[in-house]
């Protein structure tokens, strides 16, 4: 529940740098590359998730990945005096 909370407070004001990127892939080879995201997962995972489908699967992994976008933009912000890398780069 906490990490709803703060993925829905997160989430709007960050997209994903990669996300065009992501889903230009997910339009050209959409299952092969979320079966290949999820044999991945599964294999790093071992048993720890061989109670979940792949559905619930796939939304803890989007999960994880809204919250370390957000955590490495804060991390940035931290290091880069209030800004991301991203901004950083197109003002220079």
């Amino acid at each position: 529940m906490a990490i709803q909370q703060t993925l829905s407070i997160a989430s709007p004001a960050y997209t994903s740098p990669l996300a065009p990127i992501d889903d230009a892939l997910r339009a050209v080879f959409s299952t092969p590359v979320q079966e290949t995201l999820l044999q991945k997962t599964r294999h790093i995972m071992g048993d720890t998730i061989s109670e979940l489908s792949d559905d619930e699967l796939e939304v803890c992994i989007t999960e994880f990945q809204h919250l370390i976008d957000y955590w490495f933009d804060a991390f940035e912000r931290d290091l880069f005096d209030g800004v991301t890398l991203q901004q950083l780069l197109r003002e220079g």
